[in-house]
């Protein structure tokens, strides 16, 4: 028998273990399966079986893979961005995950040859994650037919109609006798890392040592316009049967999806609360609009209208306020808190102070008006004053979530939206970005400026993502309400949503994305020594350039040499 082992046995083979030697979408297109990747330390992987293995976690939705729907912990590691950019370039942008599950095994235990009956259809684009914890090496890990994510036909349909026990020589002959190139993998790999597979794949894991347990977390995607069906109990052998009491739930992961889930196909449901926030009440999708002018406190000369304030899918905590500040009043000195702020002025001018420390004797200082914003990291210090003779009122979005990791956040900075006329010949339905980067709190922080025709709008979709919006001109509807100028709407991610221009006029509206921080930094070592590799591969290169182009200039110079 034909077999290929795929060795990578411990922390300290990862310096020579094989990783992805295709793209991703080129190796799954061809074997059905990649890896290993490094997803997490060790030390991560053995903080996630600890929580994964402790009394009291949140059972699961519904059924046995419906763990992310109710464990932050789990959800926040599927949606890590290194995780979601590696399927993206095989399932597109818009994805769900449908399967999350805790799989241990005992030495000597087996899993036998299967198909996942719910990813097994013909037209595929599901991808599974399986993702070593504890124990993991090649006599731990999956066996998979190369290829067989092709064959047309689950494993268990094979076996059922060929007959025979479903041993590895067995499975490899019925492959065998679909494309005699057919061959087994044995794929290892070491805690922390993960195998990606086609969810077509013929594959089996046993676990063939004597003393080990071996502990994964596996993790469900599929193309968002994929139809998920509930199997009718646990049994997956053929034929395959469905219909189990209610749809299958699923969590949007990447993009939105305008079609087939905003239409109720599959039940998309939200993302659980990040674990700080439960106890307190969810801030959820919301629309209102303020009217100004409003009044200032001659007391204490600053006044802070409470919009919404509380947790989100997204966040820890979330606020929005509006404030009017008095004129020659300064609220606070230079402070810096875990907050991360955007600053929208309404009304009047006011100038903003970003210091260095508390004490910064030459702070910068910038004016903003009405057409401006600025946007405070958590590191920096700031306060605000109002250099003008009456008051002036701006709007703040507070936010607090963990450490994104970003190895590039972004900086203190002010930006302006006002000057973002449409272009002659824009489309009804127009976008301009203003800013779009990571942020220490945030994977992502998105702004942009839309301006929306009369008539015009877009169907209802989901984000995977929180969103706020500013009306500035003009009136939408949104949510069943109209929302006018200075009106407030907020999408929580995960909620259906959708906006028309019903009014006679043009109407303009900011719109900030909120992205969700990954669970592990993105600062992994893993990631540290590729980027440092990455970096002396470009310095070799440019070496090798300067020296060619020196030695190119020798031989000119020499053959120039006798006609002095």
């Amino acid at each position: 028998m034909d077999v290929i082992d795929t060795m990578s046995r411990s922390a300290a083979d990862r310096r020579t273990a094989p990783t992805i030697r295709l793209p991703l979408h080129e190796a799954l297109e061809r074997d059905g399966f990649a890896g290993p990747i490094d997803v997490l330390s060790a030390s991560e992987a053995a903080t996630l079986r600890a929580h994964l293995q402790r009394e009291g976690v949140p059972a699961p939705l519904d059924w046995a893979k419906g763990r992310a729907a109710t464990d932050r912990v789990i959800y926040e590691v599927a949606a890590m961005p290194q995780l979601l950019a590696l399927l993206r370039s095989v399932l597109g942008e818009d994805i769900v995950l449908w399967g999350a599950q805790r799989i241990v095994r005992k030495p000597g235990a087996a899993h036998a040859w299967h198909c996942d009956l719910e990813s097994a259809a013909s037209d595929g684009r599901f991808v599974t994650v399986w993702l070593g914890l504890q124990g993991v090496s090649t006599a731990t890990g999956l066996t998979f037919i190369a290829g067989s994510h092709r064959f047309g036909q689950p494993v268990q349909q094979a076996l059922a109609e060929g007959g025979g026990p479903d041993s590895d020589a067995r499975v490899l002959d019925l492959a065998r006798g679909i494309d005699p190139a057919a061959r087994l993998v044995r794929q290892g790999a070491a805690d922390g890392q993960a195998i990606l597979f086609d969810g077509r794949i013929w594959h089996a894991g046993r676990n063939e040592t004597s003393d080990v347990v071996r502990v994964s977390l596996v993790l469900q995607y599929a193309a968002a316009d994929m139809v998920l069906r509930m199997p009718a109990g646990d049994d997956y052998r053929w034929p395959f049967r469905f219909g189990g009491a209610g749809r299958l739930p699923v969590i949007l992961v990447s993009g939105s999806d305008p079609g087939r889930d905003a239409g109720g196909v599959n039940r998309l449901v939200p993302p659980p609360a990040p674990l700080q926030a439960r106890e307190a009440p969810m801030i959820t999708t919301r629309a209102h609009t303020v009217d100004l002018p409003l009044a200032e406190d001659p007391v204490s000369r600053w006044r802070i209208y409470k919009q919404f304030q509380g947790p989100t899918r997204t966040f820890e905590k979330m606020s929005c306020h509006i404030s009017v500040l008095s004129p020659g009043h300064v609220p606070h000195p230079p402070h810096r808190h875990a907050d991360e702020e955007l600053l929208i002025v309404l009304d009047g001018e006011v100038e903003i102070i970003l210091a260095r420390d508390p004490g910064d004797p030459d702070p910068r200082r910038l004016r903003l008006r009405p057409g401006m914003l600025s946007y405070y990291p958590s590191t920096q210090y700031h306060t605000i004053t109002n250099p003008g003779a009456a008051p002036v009122t701006y709007l703040m979005f507070k936010w607090i979530a963990g450490d994104a990791g970003s190895v590039d956040p972004m900086q203190a900075g002010v930006f302006t939206y006002d000057d973002q006329a449409p272009p002659a010949g824009a489309p009804a339905f127009y976008k301009r970005r203003l800013f779009e980067q990571a942020t220490h709190r945030l994977g992502k922080l998105h702004a942009h400026l839309t301006t929306l025709q009369p008539g015009a709008g877009y169907p209802p979709h989901v984000d995977a993502y929180d969103v706020a919006i500013l009306v500035l001109s003009g009136e939408v509807e949104t949510l069943g309400a109209r929302v006018s100028p200075l009106g407030i709407v907020y999408y929580a991610a995960g909620e259906t949503h959708g906006m028309r221009n019903v009014g006679t006029t043009p109407a303009t509206y900011l719109v900030f994305e909120f992205h969700s921080p990954a669970a592990v930094a993105l600062k992994t070592e893993a990631q540290r020594q590729a980027r440092a590799r990455r970096a002396a591969e470009k310095a070799a290169r440019k070496a090798a350039k300067q020296r060619g182009a020196r030695g190119i200039l020798k031989r000119i110079g020499k053959l120039l040499k006798p006609f002095g």
